[in-house]
């Protein structure tokens, strides 16, 4: 009898160290990390004989971790966009030679999403972003976070200055690197309209803006 009140004192114990021990291997340190993007569209527009250039650049901080004791691969498990820019500029030709001409207006609309499509990647933002379900140039109708602006002066440059993090992507499990990719990537459009008087050109361009994350 004594020998199983001992076994039965030690049984639970034991359970104990052994819930300790998972939960120290359960335990990870996350860390946000952060990386510049950057992408360019060059459109010549026949309409308005111009060349319509348009830049998206901010930073991308990635919250994430090891995905085990002494690998080099890691999960991502957030990303959250910091000064996030989109500048139009417009030059008679397209190339180095193109001299700066002028447009009468200018829309010009920044929308960022999951770069898998995935529609349960959870997006918050802060102003002057918004978040919507937007048509997209990849993935249909889905859930982005966007800002529009609208123009109506003289002039060869047209910018979004949006200072701060204005947008953070949440389990982003399309952005997670997995074996043979060390990237983590979302999808950035860039939907702009020129305007010269009465004359006008649209275009909508899409690319997948990744940072390498080992």
């Amino acid at each position: 009898m004594k020998a199983k009140k001992r076994a039965l004192a030690v049984a639970p114990l034991a359970l104990m160290m052994v819930v300790g021990m998972n939960a120290q291997a359960e335990a990870v340190t996350k860390k946000w990390s952060s990386k510049p993007y950057g992408v360019t569209f060059v459109n010549y527009s026949k309409p308005l004989q111009k060349c319509i250039v348009v830049d998206l650049t901010g930073k991308m901080e990635y919250l994430w971790w090891y995905k085990k004791p002494g690998s080099k691969e890691k999960w991502v498990e957030q990303i959250r966009l910091k000064d996030p820019q989109m500048v139009m500029r417009i030059k008679g030709k397209c190339g180095r030679a193109g001299a700066p001409k002028k447009l009468t207006d200018a829309s010009l609309s920044q929308r960022y999403y999951d770069s898998g499509c995935k529609t349960s990647t959870a997006i918050t933002v802060s102003f002057p972003f918004a978040v919507g379900v937007t048509p997209t140039q990849k993935c249909g109708r889905i859930k982005t976070a966007k800002m529009s602006t609208k123009y109506t002066n003289n002039a060869s440059t047209y910018a979004q200055f949006n200072s701060g993090r204005k947008a953070t992507f949440k389990k982003t499990i399309s952005a997670a690197p997995i074996a043979g990719r060390n990237q983590a990537c979302v999808r950035a459009d860039a939907v702009y309209t020129a305007y010269d008087g009465s004359r006008s050109d649209s275009f909508g361009k899409t690319a997948k803006i990744c940072v390498k994350v080992y």
